[in-house]
């Protein structure tokens, strides 16, 4: 009997450790599939993983960001898309009480907010915007390399950069808070950063080249634009369409 009943203890380790193995290894495909763009495929494999274990804060976090991500690239109304990032912000918040000091956590948290506040009334964007740069800054003190929170930082600086001082000084009246300075150029520096880091995930130099438009920097925005548009190598989820974006800005220029 003794033996029988170390044989089954045997068994049963042997299994859990297989077990735990082929849930690193999964969470370890699923964090390369993001890397390379291919979301959609990463989200389906963490959501299995989460089913498992729904207190594993790998798990939560990059479902949180998978799933807003995957749904952001859908470009599809807001009725449509709040539900599945509201869903995702819970993931990021709990994921944040497991450890406050997560870097990935803060990116996942300051991703879906930003999603969020594409739909957000004037005055919800304003508070917003302070709990991005906090969750942003939050995670490259932990991360310095991380280009996805580069990629945040300057789609948040190019938002305020666009505020007109009359719109500055309404915010001020209106709700008693400063906005924090940014410029164009500080998005360019954030969105320069996430190239170097991520150097072939085409949304980064998209959002580098819009900023040059903006900035009517043509030459440079052409540079960026033509690279996109040639680009053989990338095979993110979005890949078509940030092209397709591309030859649109491209055609504004001609």
């Amino acid at each position: 009997m003794k033996k029988i009943i170390l044989a089954i203890g045997l068994f049963t380790g042997l299994s859990f450790a297989a077990t735990a193995q082929s849930n690193a290894d999964q969470l370890k495909k699923c964090i390369q599939l993001a890397t390379l763009g291919q979301c959609k495929e990463a989200l389906g494999i963490v959501q299995g993983l989460l089913k498992q274990d729904s207190n594993n804060i790998s798990y939560l976090e990059y479902n949180s960001y998978l799933l807003a991500k995957v749904w952001h690239d859908k470009e599809v109304d807001e009725s449509q898309s709040t539900p599945y990032y509201n869903t995702a912000l819970y993931l990021a918040k709990k994921a944040l009480k497991k450890d406050s000091g997560d870097a990935e956590a803060h990116y996942a948290y300051a991703f879906v907010v930003g999603s969020l506040n594409e739909f957000a009334s004037h005055k919800q964007q304003i508070a917003n915007a302070k709990i991005m740069k906090d969750e942003i800054d939050k995670c490259l003190k932990k991360d310095p390399g991380h280009s996805g929170a580069y990629h945040l930082l300057g789609r948040w600086c190019r938002r305020l950069a666009e505020f007109s001082g009359v719109e500055k000084f309404a915010v001020k009246a209106l709700y008693g808070a400063s906005l924090p300075e940014a410029t164009y150029q500080d998005a360019v520096n954030a969105f320069e950063k996430a190239v170097v880091y991520s150097p072939d995930y085409l949304i980064h130099q998209y959002e580098l080249a819009n900023t040059y438009y903006e900035m009517d920097k043509y030459s440079d925005a052409k540079i960026w634009l033509q690279k996109i548009i040639g680009n053989t190598t990338y095979k993110g989820d979005d890949a078509q369409n940030v092209k397709d974006k591309a030859k649109k800005l491209l055609a504004k220029m001609d």
